[in-house]
């Protein structure tokens, strides 16, 4: 007998083959299933009902709420007297769309089963619930509790990481609403929407048949078959995690924590990648209606805004920033200025719908959009004309990157993408594609001549614009995945850069052999400075296999989804923040950007679909494993099947592009080279081809990595003596002034991001102004003696007390100390400030100049030996990392000198549980009072000493001697 209850609703290489359960898995795949026993996660996986925000939260156990903005409900089960979350026995299964359960309980009997399945509505706030009873004796009583959550105040609409975990639990008092009923076999609770909704037994089994065939059409337009059971799952759920990021016209910058429009990002490939070119379109147009069209630029560079301390933009209409070409915050809103630039993500997926469907009846409409785009980069990030553009926040890895101007790889080979196929789409529509063509191939030049670093084998992440024009050359894996992914590169070029990934960026084990990477090896931590975000890992992946490097692409893509989808807290969770990142830990569902590339890398990475339709043509280049010999992809535009057979690999495609594209089969032959076979244009074609015999991997020539060098840091020795120098000559300043100052020139001429006047933060922390205090230090100064771990300086309890460099004009760039004499070593007492778009490089160096000519140079490098006054390095091993021994620190408001200030301190660093580094968000590990840094420079002792001379080399920096000490 079936019965209806009506709810109120208030709203490195694994084996392919089947895997063995990981200590750490949470999830396991069972044909496109995750499956879960006994599991503990409670409001993790949500099910996306309308466009709208409403959701269902489920659990790995039949506990559930439901979530519309500002009204949200607990809701809980019992049958026969027992909470369906404390059943003995529970098989959570989450497939399609939609999450279904298996219990069993002592009490209900040995034979007694209950099925559980939820599914929520496509086309309204609407979710039923089926129970289903097997082996129960007699009458079986379902009560209903509906009930207000615990914590209403959300932050960040329940998301994982970013409100508490219990957040959804219920209140603790009388229920809502509570409901009973008896049944025999089948029964349903409808919640929808915030009203009653009221029906008969028969009315909700059809209406829970409809929903649940809806669910599964829409699951089933992406199908993966391979040898790998974690990869067969990711069609579907890749598929409904998408279709919860749209919200009816664009997509969405994602679907829980940060559900709001955004132009850029990432998301906006999933319309064309999964087969939605209608969804991408209305996307597109939405947009290029945001585009402003009626403001000329009037004002010149630079517009900087005094009241975020110089270090962004001003926002003010018709600078040259905020005006024609400048794409707005929202949807079919000109009118609205953002902080983010949009743009560059924005038009580059632009350029992949093109690429899949190259009408041109729509390229002409969106011409102009494109126009004036490019026309608004160059006048903004390449006005002086160099061709290698600024990156004024146009990519995830936003929030603290700036570049003062300078000339940056992953924003220049994003417009190079651009011009190039600019120029085609020119050609194709009756457009004078000429100049753009030809600033391409000068973007490329550029490139390759100042950016690209031949004797390392990868691109720089930077030139600076000021100062000595210095090229950073230690990356953030943006600057090598972007090149690769915009084809700004030869085969050699991609090939050799991300063997750069595989030495210079961090490695997080997740498995025994396989790991996960953070985005760059900088120091110290800032938010999306170094993450270990899971967008990133699969661009990055994405890159290997763009490059030739399949086993490679597969074992990074492979550590995130176990990473994200199966170890994690949410299965299927297409999520930002990995609970490797140690700042944030597990972080954020279903983000937009994660789902965008991810859909990217499986299909156009791991199967290789990389429509050319600009062209006439799609390349299929599949990134398999060598261990797999057979495997299929299915998606509305094309299906193919690979199989091989002895050393015959047969390509079966069936393809239902808008325009016919003629199938190529390009086979990796090692090294990043390839080879290419072409098929037809027919909608169903075979291609068989020998499998290639691969050539062996060499390691190329200069391709070296990270130098060993005397970094500074030894261990005090005593059996010489120490000679304290007098430099009160040269002192030009107090310590405590640092950032008392306003350090205004000079300044980029141009807009852009760039440090705040007081030499510390960045444009997301503008007003940061950490307070130097030195008080302490100054009270343990004996007769101008302080002594440091046994070495002596001297140095004065009152006045000047740092001679200060800089290449801002507040000081000078450099200071000299005349010295005679031979000694071993020289040990200094510095201060100074680094900060991580200085990291990995030399911020400045101390030389030792002898009188026969000679000098020795003792660099200082953020983070071996060079650290910030007013902040500590968070250092774990894994994604921060740095030489040892550590420097040591002198603290100036403690009686503290260690290596490790961080741990003498107590200084407050990761949340494990969410939550930024530190006490002051990007900014933690701060050192109350600040705290030099004392090293040890290497002297030759056969040789007399002519002078001493610090040098400030890094733009954004001021570095500070107190005391030189010989010894």
């Amino acid at each position: 007998m079936k019965q209806i209850i009506v709810a109120v609703s208030l709203l490195f290489t694994l084996s392919t083959s089947a895997q063995t359960t990981h200590a750490s898995e949470n999830y396991r795949p069972e044909g496109r299933t995750f499956v879960c026993v006994n599991g503990q996660n409670r409001f993790t996986r949500a099910l996306y009902g309308s466009p709208t925000e409403w959701r269902v939260e489920t659990s790995d156990r039949p506990v559930f709420a439901l979530f519309k903005k500002k009204d949200y409900r607990n809701l809980q089960f019992r049958v026969n007297g027992v909470w369906l979350d404390k059943t003995d026995f529970c098989e959570s299964r989450y497939e399609d769309g939609m999450r279904s359960y298996l219990l069993r309980h002592k009490t209900w009997g040995p034979k007694a089963t209950l099925r559980v399945k939820v599914v929520a509505s496509l086309q309204q706030e609407q979710a039923l619930w089926r129970f289903q009873t097997t082996g129960f004796n007699g009458i079986v009583k379902l009560d209903v509790f509906v009930s207000n959550i615990r914590k209403p105040k959300l932050s960040r609409n329940g998301d994982l990481g970013a409100d508490p975990k219990d957040a959804f639990e219920a209140d603790g008092k009388e229920p809502v609403q509570q409901w009973s009923q008896d049944f025999e076999d089948e029964c349903y609770v409808c919640c929808n929407g915030i009203a009653t909704d009221s029906t008969d037994a028969r009315d909700a089994s059809e209406r829970f048949e409809d929903l649940e065939t809806a669910m599964k059409e829409l699951a089933g337009r992406i199908e993966f078959n391979t040898p790998d059971p974690y990869i067969n799952t990711l069609g579907s759920a890749l598929v409904v995690a998408a279709d919860g990021d749209w919200d009816g016209q664009t997509w969405l910058h994602g679907c829980i924590g940060w559900r709001m429009p955004l132009a850029g990002w990432r998301a906006g490939y999933l319309g064309d990648v999964l087969g939605w070119p209608e969804r991408a379109i209305s996307h597109f147009d939405a947009y290029a209606k945001s585009q402003v069209t009626n403001v000329p630029p009037k004002y010149s560079h630079p517009t900087q805004d005094d009241k975020q301390n110089m270090a962004r933009a001003k926002k003010e209409w018709a600078t040259q920033m905020y005006s024609n070409g400048y794409i707005c915050r929202n949807p079919e809103r000109n009118d609205q200025m953002h902080h983010y630039n949009m743009n560059l993500n924005y038009i580059d997926e632009l350029l992949w719908h093109f690429q899949y469907d190259a009408d041109q009846a729509y390229m002409r409409k969106m011409w102009p959009v494109l126009k004036n785009h490019l026309a608004w980069e160059k006048r903004n990030f390449d006005p002086d004309g160099d061709h290698l553009y600024d990156a004024y926040c146009c990519i995830w890895a936003s929030d603290a990157l700036y570049y003062s101007g300078g000339a940056v790889t992953h924003s220049s080979a994003y417009n190079y993408r651009a011009y190039l196929l600019a120029a085609r789409i020119a050609k194709l529509i009756g457009e004078d594609g000429t100049p753009y063509q030809q600033e391409a191939e000068a973007i490329l030049k550029a490139m390759n001549q100042r950016l690209w670093l031949n004797d390392k084998g990868h691109w720089a992440e930077y030139q600076d614009l000021m100062g000595l024009k210095r090229v950073h050359e230690s990356a953030a894996v943006w600057s090598i995945y972007t090149p690769i992914d915009c084809g700004a590169c030869t085969a050699e070029q991609a090939y050799r850069a991300t063997k750069y990934i595989d030495k210079e960026i961090p490695h997080i084990p997740v498995t025994t052999n396989l790991s996960t990477i953070s985005t760059s090896n900088w120091l110290p931590y800032s938010w999306s400075i170094n993450n270990v975000a899971a967008a990133e890992v699969m661009h990055t992946a994405l890159a290997y296999f763009e490059a030739g490097r399949s086993e490679e692409g597969y074992q990074l893509m492979k550590a995130n989804i176990l990473d994200q989808m199966y170890y994690g807290q949410s299965p299927a969770n297409f999520g930002q923040i990995s609970k490797y990142d140690a700042a944030r830990g597990e972080c954020y569902r279903d983000f937009g950007d994660c789902i965008g590339i991810s859909a990217r890398t499986l299909l156009q990475g791991l199967f290789g679909i990389q429509p050319n339709a600009l062209e006439g043509h799609c390349i299929i280049r599949p990134g398999f494993p060598e261990a797999w010999d057979s495997a299929s992809v299915r998606t509305p535009y094309i299906y193919y099947r690979y199989q091989r057979q002895g050393d015959e690999a047969v390509y079966e495609v069936t393809q239902h592009f808008a325009q016919p594209q003629q199938i190529v089969i390009r086979q990796n032959l090692g090294m990043g080279k390839y080879r290419d076979v072409v098929g037809t244009s027919e909608q169903h074609q075979t291609i068989r081809v020998k499998v290639p015999v691969k050539y062996p991997e060499v390691t190329f020539r200069n391709n070296g990595f990270t130098e060993q060098r005397n970094i500074g840091t030894d261990e005090p020795t005593f059996a010489e003596k120490f000679h304290k120098q007098n430099i009160d000559y040269v002192l030009n300043d107090s310590v405590t002034n640092i950032f008392r100052n306003e350090y205004r020139s000079p300044r980029p001429p141009y807009t852009t991001l760039q440090i705040p006047l007081q030499g510390v933060g960045d444009w997301c922390h503008p007003d940061y102004k950490p307070e130097v205090n030195d008080s302490v230090f100054r009270s343990m100064i004996v007769k101008d003696e302080f002594i440091a771990m046994g070495v002596p300086f001297r140095t004065s309890a009152t006045g000047r007390n740092i001679a200060f460099t800089s290449l801002y004009d507040n000081y000078p760039d450099s200071i000299s100390i005349p010295l005679s004499g031979r000694y071993r070593q020289a040990w200094l007492l510095m201060a100074g400030t680094t900060n991580h778009m200085q990291s990995r490089i030399a911020n400045g160096i101390v030389v030792a100049q002898y009188n026969d000519g000679t000098a020795d140079t003792l660099q200082l490098v953020n983070p071996d030996n060079w650290c910030p006054v007013e902040r500590d390095y968070y250092v774990d091993g894994k994604a921060f990392q740095v030489a040892e021994p550590r420097p040591y620190r002198v603290a100036f408001a403690y009686d503290k000198v260690s290596r490790n200030l961080s741990k003498a301190l107590g200084l407050p660093f990761a949340n494990p549980q969410g939550g930024e580094i530190g006490a002051k968000g990007a900014d933690g590990g701060e050192i109350k009072g600040g705290a030099a840094t004392m090293l040890c420079m290497p002297l030759n002792r056969k040789k007399k000493l002519q002078s001493l001379t610090l040098r400030t080399l890094s733009n954004d920096v001021v570095i500070g001697l107190m005391a030189v000490t010989l010894q």
